[in-house]
């Protein structure tokens, strides 16, 4: 039987990947391509970091850090990168516009 706290230790999870995922994007290790592919390959994710933040939204994404970083967890401050794309309006697939091409 599912706990409610299910789909919050997901959704935790994915932010917590995606944000290393963005360090090592603004460090210069790797590009968003080239770090989805070795968390698909890598880690078996079916969708990169970087895709599944295109798909639900970098708005919504943005949204979700604030929230968590609001509640008392400093570690889930949104990166700078995130923060400018949002700015930009770029906001993933429903802008045609995010970490990835599209």
């Amino acid at each position: 039987m599912a706990q409610e706290w299910e789909g919050e230790l997901l959704t935790r999870f994915q932010l917590a990947t995606f944000l290393e995922a963005v360090r090592l994007y603004d460090e210069g290790i790797a590009n968003a391509e080239d770090i989805d592919i070795a968390m698909r390959a890598g880690a078996g994710l079916p969708m990169g970091p970087f895709a599944w933040a295109d798909e639900t939204g970098l708005d919504v994404i943005l949204e979700q850090l604030q929230q968590l970083t609001r509640a008392g967890n400093p570690n889930f401050a949104p990166p700078e990168s995130l923060t400018d794309k949002v700015a930009r309006g770029q906001l993933g697939n429903k802008s045609k516009r995010g970490y990835l091409r599209h």
